[in-house]
């Protein structure tokens, strides 16, 4: 994932550099970098903006809940959350973690917590 699309994702979430490195358990230096396209993310990194931009790009998620979600749970929390409620994260990361996670009953009610002008149940 390149600079500008890193930016966009960043911006998409409308976070600052300094959320979405706090999210991402990184500094607010290393994002700065990534942008200015100094400095590009490790593949476990990668792996895991290319996972959040799936759930950005997923028309069923509200970009407002993500991002609170976001801000709570870190990516990994996000992402294995999204996991858990059905989305499907098409990368090795998101298949190990996937392949972690079994269905629960609780499903639904977790994927409410995605879904656009939904609230839990």
């Amino acid at each position: 994932m390149g600079a500008k699309e890193i930016k966009e994702l960043r911006e998409k979430l409308g976070a600052t550099q300094s959320e979405f490195a706090k999210a991402l358990g990184i500094s607010f230096s290393t994002v700065s970098r990534w942008e200015s396209g100094i400095s590009q993310p490790d593949d476990t990194q990668e792996e895991q903006l290319i996972a959040l931009k799936q759930l950005v790009d997923n028309k069923d998620v509200d970009e407002k809940k993500l991002r609170k979600m976001l801000g709570l749970m870190g990516i990994g929390g996000v992402i294995a959350t999204a996991i858990i409620a059905g989305f499907v994260i098409t990368n090795p990361w998101g298949a190990a973690i996937t392949s972690l996670i079994k269905k629960s009953s609780n499903t639904g009610k977790i994927l409410d917590l995605f879904k656009k002008n939904k609230k839990p149940r």
